[in-house]
């Protein structure tokens, strides 16, 4: 390098250019021309042992000591030495340095001024959001310059920051901090709501997705600096191609930090709910109903409501949604799947009906906390204790209007590992992903009797349906929408959607038709069908274009990052893939190879299958709660229905410490409750395992519920799955078993006596002479075997 070198569009001259700056910032002369002379001797210009000699030559001071490790190698300088060094550091400077290169020093040496106050504040147990704010915004409002602070200084910067606005979780932090620059904090301040006195944090779910937009901006990005323009991280070979920031981004998002919660709960007086997390299940879930309307109708602080004011005037009336962002969700261990409420807001009229609802909304979450599923999830992972707060994450819902309606053209979930492997050509690593058109709730929850498209992303055109009978009847036929005209989410068929093809992006390829007994893909853009022949199929998003490999890229960016299997959330609005969460994949630890007994009697055979079945084994397991299909289906209201989920809720406390295992007809946890018992995880978190009983006279269909909420659940609460087909001729199904055998449901629930020929309680070892159940499941063969084993598992 050439340090002489003044550029054509700068000639002014280096000694003026350093003398405007040492008079535009005199209280910081000393750090300038300090960091002056620790650039000429970096660049091998003069180096500071040889200034130091010069100045104190020139002062007539005492000479360097050398060699005597005993003896100072100089005396401490006087001021008349140090204010040569300061003239030396100047004239070279002069000689070397352009006025550009000056400008950078000096940006440096004013970034390292403003860093060092940064550092000050973060490292303190307590500061106001207000002196954070406005530190971060004076150092952000530096030019970036071509010279960055060194990594272990903007370190220490960037951890402070993590803790105080982001996430006190130590594994969090540990990736972060390699991918958040000081100057994306910028961001973060400017959409955050809250006191300025108070502080508070984004919580887990706005935590998890600002992250991973900022390991996804790829080359823009450098993990070890603060520059807006410096190499990408160093990939292995073998790794995924670059996800740039042109291919994935974040919803516009506003953020209610977690203080926001206690300043609400202070304002209305609500300080006794605070106790809930120590009451018996019992009560909590009875007292919910009312904890949820009192915080609907209760006030927000002023200063609040005047912050949401202003950012639904940014927003205008795009569709809405508030997202629970806890201090616990998404966190590294605990996911708290669908344990809280996010609320979508329609966000339609006039504006203070729309600011109501958008305060109501909020409220909403708020009391989501103090909910059945969320606090008895606490209690199963020793997390009670935590104080925990409530954030929200405030959002534009993404998607397009079509008629009335608006919602994204798809929209699902996606995981860096596959765990439900139907043809032994797919690979664990590639990925798995649940699509479906429309709003991403039909992904996560369980809804209905339709499916999502599930993709093996290493072979996305390879199916698990064997027919084209089974893709139409798993195929989805509705979606879940917001209806603009009445101001609410609602479900519509796709013949409504048809009516407004032509702004419904990407229809052609979402939909295929059914012709001949065959299901095709439009040819074009053009859709000539009727609404009737219509299945929405992906076909066609699959074969065609690079969406795909695009989230299997994704994907392993991000699991590299993390160095653990993650899953995301995401919507396309038909011109842009937006990420909406991310989060560490829960995984149960691997069973390895579990093999099947080839010699166990046909009489002490309850159950075989072949079909979805994951490696596990469950021993010694002393009752079968079963529900009985025909006379769950036979039972005439939602209340008589929901009445066997709370039972099954009961019987769960009842036998808490014991082994047994729920099976029941169809869909366990469906939010339809013709297709399944509708327990909830509080109900279920005590079992074993969980399995569902297919009877194609009933209509109950199992999914493969890899990827839902629900299925979260029972990962990280190790309790196993498996879907029965008892039709199906190869498998076997002891019902006289479970039918016949004599229940113990009135000795456990006394009062549960007009449940009993519902729900059955099976004392395996009184009614089999001493036996238990043993359940053996080989994921590699796809079989699985439950049987009455004696004493040691034979």
């Amino acid at each position: 390098m050439d340090v002489n070198k003044t550029t054509a569009e700068d000639r002014t001259p280096p000694a003026e250019r350093l003398d405007d700056h040492l008079t535009l910032y005199p209280h910081l002369v000393d750090r300038i021309l300090r960091q002056i002379l620790i650039e000429l001797h970096e660049r091998g210009a003069v180096s500071i042992d040889q200034v130091y000699d010069e100045a104190r030559a020139a002062a007539g001071n005492e000479e360097r000591s050398a060699g005597n490790p005993n003896v100072a190698e100089a005396p401490r300088g006087d001021q008349r030495e140090r204010d040569l060094v300061n003239a030396l550091t100047r004239k070279y400077a002069e000689q070397y340095f352009s006025a550009h290169e000056i400008d950078e020093i000096v940006n440096l040496a004013l970034k390292r001024e403003e860093a060092d106050k940064l550092r000050a504040i973060v490292s303190l147990g307590s500061v106001s959001f207000r002196l954070l704010c406005d530190t971060v915004k004076r150092f952000c409002s530096l030019p970036e310059g071509e010279t960055q602070l060194a990594p272990d200084e903007a370190m220490g910067v960037r951890v402070g920051l993590i803790r105080h606005l982001i996430s006190d979780q130590l594994e969090f932090i540990a990736v972060a901090k390699k991918y958040l620059r000081i100057r994306d904090f910028e961001e973060i301040i400017q959409r955050i709501i809250g006191a300025e006195a108070g502080m508070g944090r984004i919580g887990g779910k706005a935590a998890g997705m600002f992250l991973a937009s900022r390991i996804l901006l790829g080359p823009k990005v450098r993990p070890y600096s603060d520059s807006s323009r410096p190499a990408e991280p160093a990939t292995p070979a073998a790794g995924p191609p670059p996800v740039t920031d042109a291919s994935v981004v974040i919803p516009e998002s506003y953020y209610l930090r977690s203080d926001v919660i206690e300043d609400f709960i202070a304002f209305n007086g609500l300080g006794e709910y605070q106790n809930q997390k120590y009451k018996s299940s019992e009560d909590i879930r009875k007292e919910y109903p009312l904890i949820k309307s009192v915080f609907r109708n209760a006030e927000f602080p002023s200063g609040i409501v005047d912050r949401l004011r202003g950012v639904l005037q940014r927003l205008g009336d795009s569709p809405l949604i508030v997202r629970s962002s806890s201090l616990l969700e998404d966190r590294f261990g605990t996911a708290f799947s669908g344990k809280y409420a996010s609320i979508f807001v329609a966000n339609q009229g006039s504006f203070e009906k729309r600011l109501k609802a958008l305060l109501g909304a909020i409220a909403e979450v708020f009391a989501s906390a103090l909910g059945p599923d969320p606090l008895l999830y606490r209690r199963e992972n020793d997390l009670i204790d935590y104080d925990e707060d409530m954030a929200v994450l405030i959002q534009r819902v993404v998607g397009s209007r079509f008629g009335n309606y608006f919602a994204p053209s798809f929209a699902g979930v996606a995981f860096s590992r596959n765990e439900y492997r139907w043809s032994p050509r797919i690979k664990r690593e590639d990925g798995l992903m649940r699509i479906v058109a429309g709003l991403g709730t039909r992904a996560v929850d369980r809804i209905g009797a339709e499916f999502p498209r599930m993709v093996a992303l290493g072979m996305p055109t390879l199916r698990h349906e064997s027919s084209v009978a089974e893709i139409k009847t798993r195929a989805q036929r509705t979606l879940d929408v917001i209806n603009l005209a009445k101001n609410r989410l609602e479900t519509i068929s796709l013949d409504m959607v048809l009516e407004h093809a032509a702004d419904f992006p990407m229809l052609d390829r979402i939909v295929s038709i059914d012709s001949d007994g065959m299901l095709t893909p439009p040819m074009g853009t053009f859709i000539d069908a009727k609404p009737s022949q219509l299945y929405i199929t992906f076909d066609k998003l699959m074969s065609e274009g690079s969406f795909p490999a695009q989230m299997k890229n994704l994907l392993r960016k991000l699991e590299l990052a993390y160095g653990v299997p993650v899953d995301v959330e995401f919507a396309h609005d038909g011109t842009q893939l937006y990420l909406l969460q991310c989060r560490t994949l829960s995984q149960r630890e691997d069973a390895g190879h579990v093999p099947i007994p080839a010699d166990v009697p046909e009489e002490r055979t309850i159950f075989t299958a072949q079909k979805f079945i994951r490696s596990g084994l469950v021993e010694n397991v002393e009752f079968i709660v079963y529900v009985d299909g025909r006379a769950y289906d036979a039972l005439p209201t939602r209340v008589k229905r929901t009445a066997v989920a709370r039972l099954i809720g009961r019987l769960n406390e009842k036998l808490s410490g014991r082994n047994f295992i729920l099976m029941g007809p169809g869909r366990w946890g469906s939010n339809d409750i013709r297709l399944g018992v509708p327990v909830s995880y509080a109900d279920i978190s005590k079992s074993r395992m969980l399995i569902e009983v297919a009877y194609e006279r009933d209509g109950y269909v199992p999914e493969v519920s890899y990827g839902t909420h629900f299925f979260q659940d029972l990962v990280e609460a190790g309790i196993l799955y498996l879907p029965l087909y008892p039709n199906d001729r190869r498998n076997r199904f002891n019902e006289t078993f479970l039918h016949d055998s004599p229940s113990s449901l009135t000795e456990l629930v006394p009062d549960a006596a007009d449940m009993v020929e519902i729900v059955r309680v099976i004392d395996v070892p009184a009614v089999s002479g001493g036996k238990s159940l043993r359940i053996v499941m080989n994921g590699d063969e796809d079989k699985a075997l439950a049987y009455l084993a004696d004493d040691g598992g034979r």
